[in-house]
């Protein structure tokens, strides 16, 4: 009997890389499917390196016939802005290799005759509002409200995430559970490709001393979580009894700044710092299209979910340090 491994896909993003270094440190058998090569000392943590797409079924076939999985975390996806400029790509990529890696873990289901667990990072784009008033009414969004979205990428998770429900429902081995992240900030890269991505630039641009162009307004105002916080959620997601959880997909968030409330945290660490704010029209009608914050509720009651960082926390004990010695 060969020993159940995990399966990361995607595992070359940003989430991919911190979530190798949160499993690899307690002897986790690890194999990563990614389009590029894992470099680095966190290679040295991965078991087997896979090069190549979650869109080619051949390859798929042949990983479940040599591994077996206990464990599916599906983190690739062609993220919201660069989505909006290859719709049939984003499709290709968000639902059909979703798709793919479901078949997957229902055939690994039914050969070891058991449940395996499959995590999908959905996101805050599958909400949606027709104008900016209904938007300033709706508060915190709880998850099965305003299921309205307005990019592709909104629509793909959307999409995804009933589809592994119905997986879950109706093939009994498949335990599928996915958290509708907040924008991510974190402070070992800069993100490409995220509509949420001004605030992580910001910090990063101003402890390299960069100018920064903030492509949002100033009033943009999005929920956020560090990653360190990304990484204990889908942790604890998947630690929890079946049991204990009430439904498929959960919202997380930690903080809710406005741009330019996040700009005048980092000019007190970083007071050279030059932060302009030239707003790209497309990008901030995304921005417009999401929450000002969501509700957690559910997460915090289900399995007891906490962020560890609130916003200053997260500055002074998380991001401004270790982003300091990145570019030190």
């Amino acid at each position: 009997m060969r020993k159940p491994a995990i399966l990361i896909t995607g595992a070359n993003g940003e989430m991919g890389r911190e979530l190798i270094k949160s499993l690899g440190s307690d002897g986790t058998q690890i194999i990563t499917l990614d389009l590029q090569q894992i470099k680095g000392p966190i290679s040295e943590m991965i078991d087997k390196q896979v090069v190549g797409s979650i869109l080619d079924i051949e390859l798929l076939k042949k990983l479940s016939i040599k591994h077996t999985f206990s464990t599916i975390y599906h983190l690739a996806a062609i993220l919201s802005t660069q989505a909006e400029k290859n719709l049939q790509l984003a499709h290709s990529v968000n639902v059909e290799g979703t798709l793919n890696l479901l078949k997957l873990a229902l055939e690994q289901g039914e050969k070891q005759k058991t449940n395996i667990n499959f995590f999908f990072p959905s996101s805050i784009a599958v909400y949606g509002f027709n104008n900016s008033n209904e938007k300033k009414l709706a508060g915190q969004i709880r998850e099965n409200n305003y299921l309205n979205p307005k990019t592709i990428y909104g629509c793909n998770k959307l999409y995804c995430e009933n589809i592994g429900s119905y997986f879950q429902t109706k093939y009994k081995n498949i335990d599928f559970r996915s958290i509708r992240y907040p924008g991510i900030i974190s402070s070992q890269t800069i993100p490409n490709g995220g509509t949420s991505d001004y605030i992580p630039e910001m910090i990063h641009f101003a402890a390299k001393g960069d100018e920064y162009k903030c492509f949002a307004r100033k009033d943009a105002q999005l929920p956020f979580i560090t990653m360190v916080d990304a990484i204990r959620a889908i942790h604890g997601l998947l630690l929890a009894e079946k049991q204990q959880l009430k439904q498929n997909v959960y919202n997380i968030r930690s903080f809710a700044p406005t741009a330019e409330e996040f700009k005048k945290k980092i000019l007190k660490e970083f007071k050279n710092a030059k932060i302009f704010f030239q707003v790209n029209k497309k990008r901030q009608s995304m921005i417009d299209s999401w929450p000002s914050d969501t509700n957690d509720n559910a997460a915090q009651s289900d399995w007891l979910w906490r962020p560890r960082h609130d916003l200053d926390l997260g500055l002074c004990d998380y991001l401004i340090p270790e982003i300091k010695k990145l570019y030190s």
